[in-house]
């Protein structure tokens, strides 16, 4: 058996305002929008969804599909907009890790999330999702596999998106920049003693 659970913050504006409910006398925003625009009902297209959104934003759903669960939760509010995916009871033989992954994080595109999966039945029946991932536009800040009691493993990833993990170039830039500022005022004040110095009559 295969779990997976994803924890994702400082979601996509774009993405984000879709869960905001909105009306007007000719039309007014449902759960079933929500589903559907945001490409929730692609993650796993033979799910069943029950969906529900909240006033004035936020959004849930639970869909089933014979054995197999999956839950979502957003809150969509800019500055702390979070979003939260479970899947479990499905074949992992059906369903490539990667694929999944990578449908989830387009509804969503976050600046940093989590993904964590547990296996029991050995990593043989797991399939795909028994290997670490790697993901397009991120990079893998941490990897755990841990062993869990009766044979279950437990294998962790976290992930900021590479523009984020960049930010600190520049500023690594100008300290460099500050550094050679700072030298060369310090030989432009030698050079000026210097002269000073000749103009006097002082030699070395």
């Amino acid at each position: 058996m295969v779990t997976l659970e994803m924890c994702m913050t400082g979601l996509d504006t774009g993405k984000a305002s879709v869960f905001f409910k909105s009306s007007s006398e000719s039309h007014s925003s449902s759960a079933n929008e929500m589903t559907q625009i945001s490409g929730i009902s692609d993650i796993i297209p033979e799910m069943e969804i029950c969906d529900f959104e909240f006033d004035p934003c936020g959004y849930s759903m639970n869909g089933i599909h014979g054995p197999a669960l999956s839950t979502i939760h957003v809150t969509p509010e800019e500055g702390f907009s979070y979003a939260s995916y479970e899947a479990m009871g499905f074949n992992p033989r059906s369903l490539v890790y990667r694929d999944i992954i990578r449908r989830v994080l387009h509804c969503f595109g976050p600046s940093e999330f989590s993904v964590a999966v547990t296996i029991f039945g050995g990593l043989r029946q797991a399939a795909s999702w028994g290997k670490k991932v790697g993901v397009d536009g991120y990079i893998c800040n941490e990897s755990v596999e841990q062993k869990l009691p009766g044979g279950g493993i437990l294998m962790y990833q976290s992930f900021s998106a590479a523009t984020n993990a960049t930010l600190g170039s520049p500023r690594s830039i100008l300290c460099y920049r500050d550094e050679d500022d700072s030298e060369k005022a310090a030989r432009d004040g030698t050079e000026e003693k210097d002269g000073k110095d000749k103009k006097m009559g002082f030699r070395d």
